[in-house]
């Protein structure tokens, strides 16, 4: 590009002519005799800024306008940035056989119309492709709802409203240049689940000449880290200051710590708050309020928040819930429906695969639960149709398990459960645990339970329920305990459902995993309080774990 062009471009974002040819001309030359700069603007503190570090990024560029790509390659390289990678879509850099590690990503929010730019982040997570020493730079119009659908914690990520400038680009990567030697090391320990290392190590950051907004970040990573060590005691104070401000991260963090001690109804109101603050979390709160209707078994009341939800814009968890909502209200006719308009506007790609495979789970149902002979083969006819649209599409082997499991579930039908098993376990290999989703977990404990294979099913919900504890505490993990849930009470009779939590208890003790063992025989208390075996159970892993207070449960005095 000609000094020229530099000077157009930088002059349209705010330099002035004499300063854009400058700046385009003798940029480097300027850095280089500067090697170190001090960085004011954070209270009284003063920052090194090392550019050798700010040229050495490793950054990359996800935007679908090619104009504004071209404008934002110029800006940063107009910085000093040598190592720019850029992408028009996302699939190319998910499918890219080449896997770089940046340092600094910036994402158009709204580069895909079929997914939000929440699920174009979790998949970059589930890639690889963003873990929590990147920073991601969200480049959204709407800046509120883009910052408030997300819930990585141990990410760093921040957000950029269009239109944006030059200065705002740099401010970024001088940002993650500065911060970075802080919040890495804390960061990586958090995301190895080593949060005990992770707190020590934030407590020693917070005794170092640091800026305010940085005091900040670390207040709500500590508060993070107790969290998730169960410090609820210790948070509570922490959130005073923060929950009097009516700050949505500390208004978010106090609910969570309600609903652990078991404080439903506190829950239920703080989800039905008409505040504007919680009203920039819609997705988050309707998630949670079907979750908590789902506990309850009350699928009218959960039916009651999806019809609710707007159908522009919903991302691919909220479809699939809103489907399995209707299909527990009974709505089944309404669910088919439903799903065929969202694979009609998906028309190919994995989200048209994501949706057909839920179709064909309607189907299935309808099946099962099919009383009438007359309507048995049409509804074989369309499965059938519908599972060879899905084998003939080119994505298919990204979903070779969940098209096992349905043509598994047909064969049943069409040939006879022993027919079905054969298939099966013939096939099985296909079938990778520890690969597994809970999502798929769940739709393989389904189809052993159709086979007459209770214990393979119950084995396939052991192992979704430890896979749902390990997630991230989002909504996605509140998404996967709504299928967990679902799948466990279509499986196991009410009669039999607290000795089926106190079974997976006894197993999660057998695997040293005692917290867990302790949420399991606090489920099969609840269900069964007639059972006192269940609640002393429970006592004895309280006082093992040295917990006073379980999940609305108190320990007896006479046992601490």
């Amino acid at each position: 590009m000609k000094p020229a062009d530099h000077q157009r471009i930088l002059h349209c974002f705010g330099f002035s002519s004499k300063l854009a040819y400058n700046y385009s001309l003798n940029l480097v030359a300027i850095f280089d005799r500067l090697p170190v700069f001090l960085i004011w603007g954070y209270g009284l503190t003063q920052l090194k800024l090392d550019l050798a570090k700010l040229f050495d990024l490793q950054v990359l560029v996800i935007e679908s306008d090619q104009d504004l790509l071209h404008l934002i390659k110029q800006m940063l390289h107009s910085l000093g940035i040598k190592k720019l990678t850029s992408k028009s879509n996302v699939e190319e850099l998910l499918n890219s056989k080449e896997k770089l590690s940046y340092d600094v990503i910036f994402l158009d929010y709204q580069i895909e119309e079929q997914r939000s730019g929440a699920e174009i982040v979790e998949a970059l997570i589930m890639a690889g492709i963003l873990p929590n020493r990147t920073r991601l730079v969200l480049l959204a119009a709407e800046n509120d709802r883009a910052r408030h659908a997300i819930e990585y914690p141990y990410h760093q990520i921040e957000y950029l409203s269009r239109p944006f400038n030059i200065k705002q680009l740099d401010a970024e990567l001088k940002q993650h240049v500065m911060s970075g030697v802080w919040l890495k090391p804390i960061l990586s320990l958090a995301g190895l689940g080593r949060y005990n290392d992770a707190l020590k190590l934030l407590l020693h950051t917070r005794q170092q000449p640091i800026s305010d907004d940085l005091q900040q970040l670390l207040l709500k990573l500590k508060i993070q880290l107790l969290l998730d060590m169960d410090k609820h005691e210790t948070v509570v104070p922490l959130l005073k200051t923060p929950v009097a401000e009516m700050q949505g991260w500390a208004l978010w963090a106090l609910f969570r710590i309600r609903y652990e001690r078991g404080d439903i109804a506190a829950c239920e109101a703080f989800l039905q708050d008409g505040s504007e603050e919680l009203a920039k979390y819609a997705e988050r709160r309707e998630i949670w309020q079907i979750y908590l209707a789902i506990q309850q078994l009350d699928y009218d009341k959960a039916l009651q928040v999806a019809v609710k939800i707007p159908n522009v814009g919903m991302s691919m968890k909220m479809v699939r819930l809103v489907h399995m909502v209707l299909i527990l209200a009974g709505k089944t006719e309404q669910a088919i429906e439903f799903i065929e308009r969202k694979r009609r506007l998906a028309g190919k790609g994995l989200l048209f695969l994501q949706l057909s495979i839920a179709q064909a789970r309607s189907l299935l149902l309808l099946l099962t639960l099919n009383q009438d002979p007359l309507k048995k083969p049409v509804l074989l006819i369309q499965l059938k149709q519908l599972l060879q649209q899905i084998e003939d599409d080119k994505d298919v082997t990204q979903i070779a398990a969940a098209v096992l499991l349905i043509r598994t579930h047909l064969m049943k039908f069409e040939q006879g459960v022993d027919s079905a098993q054969l298939y099966l376990l013939q096939q099985q290999q296909q079938l990778q645990v520890p690969e597994m989703s809970v999502s798929m977990l769940c739709h393989a404990a389904v189809v052993y339970a159709g086979l007459e294979q209770p214990e393979r099913a119950f084995d396939f919900l052991f192992e979704a329920n430890k896979v749902f504890d390990q997630m991230l505490d989002n909504s996605a993990r509140v998404f996967a305990g709504c299928l967990h849930r679902h799948a466990f009470d279509f499986i196991i009779s009410p009669q039999h459902r607290a000795a089926a939590y106190a079974t997976m208890a006894q197993r999660h003790q057998q695997q040293q995993d005692f917290k867990l063992a302790a949420k399991m025989y606090q489920a099969a208390a609840k269900m069964a309080p007639d059972q006192p075996d269940y609640l002393q159970q429970l006592h004895l892993l309280m006082r093992q774990l040295g917990l006073r207070k379980f999940r609305g449960i108190t320990l007896p005095a006479t046992q601490l």
